[in-house]
């Protein structure tokens, strides 16, 4: 009986031990490491137009590396260059709107192609913290540029135009926003398993997000559910969807980077500040990274 009681004893503690041992989740990356994410990303858009659906599809290829040039105690260096920019957007009203594929050969008469090729002939500079909070982005203007300058536009103020519109999208700030959504995943604090904590974050597309630490073996298992705003502006309408995204990452529990990263989003029109009547709008989408 006391062998009996003792087993149950030890069972029992080694349960309560494992169930609160904290970790502190977090990047530990060395001076040289690189990683090379490939991001493939479908963007369903639905919009009623006087009862019929405008149907557009958005298909995204991203293969990019991030490679530690320096690190402090807290932060880390991290130079980015994107490898190949591939993206396709059809309509069921327009056709083809969009085919850009850095990977082949630019035709003479595609300044699309070529001004997406200046993506390829880049480096940005990222500081980032443990937690994976992105402090600042660095190279933006110079890659911009890049862009600009191989479109083979002459006309300086078309120039400046294509410059202002593009820092919406490849901008420090925009950018930054973009990789924070990769890579700040993790809490500041220690915590145990089914231990969850709250992040947001912003830009074009904003989302508050409730983490939860699943599961610790090789690998990091991570969930976030998250509700979401984000707004298109075109010459047509400028819009404000809101709805959700559930998000799933399993990360390598040595380095702390993704092994892979899964991301679900719906979100439908709550208002149209251009058109006095709601025309409905409903965006699906689904964004997976994967480390090549």
């Amino acid at each position: 009986m006391i062998r009996f009681f003792l087993k149950i004893l030890v069972v029992t503690l080694i349960g309560t031990f494992s169930t609160s041992a904290q970790s502190l989740l977090q990047y530990r990356l060395k001076i040289g490491d690189s990683i090379t994410i490939i991001q493939k990303a479908t963007q369903n858009i639905v919009r009623q137009e006087q009862g019929n659906a405008h149907k557009i599809l958005n298909d995204l290829e991203e293969n990019y590396t991030f490679k530690v040039s320096d690190k402090t105690d807290s932060t880390y260096t991290l130079a980015f260059h994107f490898n190949q920019f591939k993206l396709k957007t059809t309509s069921n009203k327009y056709g083809v709107m969009v085919d850009v594929d850095t990977a082949k050969p630019v035709k003479e008469d595609d300044t699309e192609g070529k001004i997406f090729g200046g993506l390829t002939n880049s480096e940005l500079q990222i500081e980032m913290s443990n937690s994976g909070k992105i402090i600042q982005v660095q190279g933006a203007e110079k890659m911009i540029s890049n862009m600009i300058n191989l479109s083979g536009v002459q006309d300086e103020f078309t120039k400046q135009l294509m410059i202002e519109s593009m820092k919406s999208e490849f901008g420090n700030e925009s950018l930054s926003h973009s990789f924070e959504q990769l890579t700040h995943i993790y809490p500041k604090q220690k915590v145990s398993i089914g231990d969850t904590w709250t992040n947001e974050y912003t830009g074009d597309i904003q989302s508050k997000n409730t983490w939860t630490l699943e599961k610790i073996t090789d690998t990091v298992i991570l969930n976030a559910n998250s509700t979401l705003s984000m707004s298109i502006e075109d010459e047509f309408s400028n819009l404000l969807l809101k709805g959700k995204q559930n998000i799933v990452v399993i990360a390598n529990k040595n380095t702390g980077f993704i092994n892979e990263m899964t991301v679900n989003a719906e979100a439908s029109n709550a208002s149209d500040i251009k058109e006095s009547q709601n025309n409905p709008t409903k965006i699906t989408s689904t964004t997976t990274y994967k480390i090549k």
